[in-house]
């Protein structure tokens, strides 16, 4: 991770009077009410390279991301970034096939939110993800997957006879 400092400078009349370095909390309070727009992705950039994950977190959050702090966020070493991450339409657009397995094999909370969603990854293979998801251990990945509109229908349909009472109505309703 880079050292990057954050500070707060002050300017009157173009004369610098006031120069003092940012705290990691001050800063995390700040990132959550920044903009999420276009003009701030250099911002959300260097925010990311920030060593508090607090502030990574928030910045994993936000949907105007480059592709260079989608890849940086990704590989962080932070649950709660990459929880965050994985749910929002950057990394959706960017994140590969391998990734998503990957995220799926590490944290239940991650493979939810894949499953809910695994038709908007537009850069892998939602058929290769959703095969490992209907193999999930856990019902609620296998539910999400069930329920999620966007799935592969034959993959929903294999669904309908799952060992799980909630995975089996939740794909019924799908189909419906």
């Amino acid at each position: 991770m880079a050292s990057v400092k954050f500070k707060l400078v002050i300017e009157v009349d173009g004369a610098e009077c006031f120069n003092e370095e940012l705290g990691s909390e001050c800063v995390s309070g700040l990132t959550g009410r920044l903009q999420d727009i276009e003009e701030n992705k250099d911002l959300f950039g260097y925010l990311a390279q920030c060593a508090s994950s607090e502030v990574r977190t928030d910045i994993a959050y936000k949907d105007n991301l480059n592709e260079e702090t989608v890849e940086l966020l990704s590989r962080d070493a932070s649950i709660e970034v990459r929880r965050r991450l994985c749910g929002q339409t950057p990394f959706r657009e960017w994140a590969s096939t391998e990734l998503l397995l990957e995220y799926i094999g590490a944290d239940i909370e991650c493979a939810k939110t894949i499953a809910g969603s695994v038709g908007d990854y537009s850069n892998a293979d939602a058929n290769k993800v959703a095969i490992e998801l209907c193999k999930h251990s856990d019902p609620d990945v296998r539910n999400a997957l069930a329920g999620s509109w966007g799935a592969p229908k034959k993959f929903v349909k294999q669904l309908l006879s799952d060992p799980d009472a909630s995975v089996r109505a939740s794909a019924k309703r799908t189909l419906d």
